[in-house]
């Protein structure tokens, strides 16, 4: 996809012969400067952790627990989100549309549309590329989990992948999901990929709600907290620090309303807030099912 012209300059020095001490200057540097923990370096079969899959301690292990849900958003829906005329057509990212599929992938009875929720991760993860190259990593491993369950999706045994609950009792009615250990014979199941997509919403979440809620604050400390919140604990010391580096080249507020197709703060705030409202409804729904199968810490 197209680089937007606001992003490349950012890290081009990086990419330079010349750019080395510089990267690694900042590599020491932005720990601090984003004041993000740091953990062992991580490797899994000879090779360093990968961004959203990183196997993960277990519960015992660590000490830690997932973090929790907060209460679901409740929202009332702005006037201006009908009357306001849609974004140009060309877009490549439309949050309108990651709204709807987000909203329309939870039934009334708490059942989760597969394909109504990797709709909605598909415009988010246009979202992601949509914040430069410096985030080519996390788009990377966003799409990848993205092709996975929609080739569970749409496969031979796709009629047990139209819901989370229908893949979650197949899975585990055929022994597929991996509890203590991934072994390396097996693919991953589809409930391990979704669990890594799962907790890279609440990040996603918690930085829309931060960047419409704090006034002031720069896109790329509130990312940074709420990357810190979400999916720190998850990831080894490399990763944290390739992620502290993407967010210190995050765009600034003006930029991302750009993106975002609105001109005045107050719309970005309501337009903001009804996305988190309709991501917080799916994200809950899905927690309560990894929960009660006790699938939060799968390696």
């Amino acid at each position: 996809m197209g680089t937007p012209a606001w992003a490349s300059p950012r890290l081009s020095r990086l990419l330079l012969p010349g750019g080395t001490i510089l990267f690694l200057l900042l590599l020491y540097l932005s720990s601090s400067h984003l004041q993000l923990p740091l953990t062992s370096a991580c490797l899994w079969e000879g090779r360093p952790c990968r961004w959203l899959g990183d196997p993960v301690p277990s519960k015992e292990e660590s000490g830690q627990r997932p973090p929790a849900s907060p209460p679901a958003q409740t929202l009332e829906p702005h006037p201006w989100q009908t009357a306001r005329p849609p974004c140009p057509q060309g877009r490549p990212f439309r949050i309108r549309c990651m709204q709807s599929a987000f909203a329309a992938s939870v039934t009334a009875d708490g059942e989760v549309h597969l394909g109504e929720y990797l709709n909605g991760w598909k415009e988010l993860a246009k979202f992601i590329d949509s914040l430069g190259t410096a985030f080519g990593l996390i788009s990377r491993e966003t799409w990848s989990k993205i092709s996975i369950m929609q080739d569970y999706h749409s496969g031979r045994q796709g009629t047990h992948y139209r819901t989370l609950q229908s893949m979650v009792t197949f899975e585990v009615a055929n022994g597929l999901v991996d509890f203590h250990s991934l072994r390396a014979s097996h693919p991953p199941s589809g409930c391990r990929t979704l669990l890594r997509l799962h907790r890279a919403l609440k990040w996603l979440e918690l930085f829309l709600y931060k960047l419409g809620t704090i006034e002031g604050g720069h896109p790329s400390q509130l990312c940074a907290s709420a990357y810190q919140e979400a999916l720190a604990p998850y990831h080894s010391w490399w990763v944290r620090q390739a992620a502290a580096l993407a967010f210190m080249a995050m765009p600034s507020r003006q930029e991302l309303y750009g993106v975002l197709c609105v001109e005045k703060e107050k719309h970005a705030c309501a337009t903001l807030l009804a996305t988190v409202q309709a991501i917080s409804h799916v994200y809950n729904n899905t927690q309560e099912v990894y929960t009660a199968h006790e699938m939060l810490w799968l390696p």
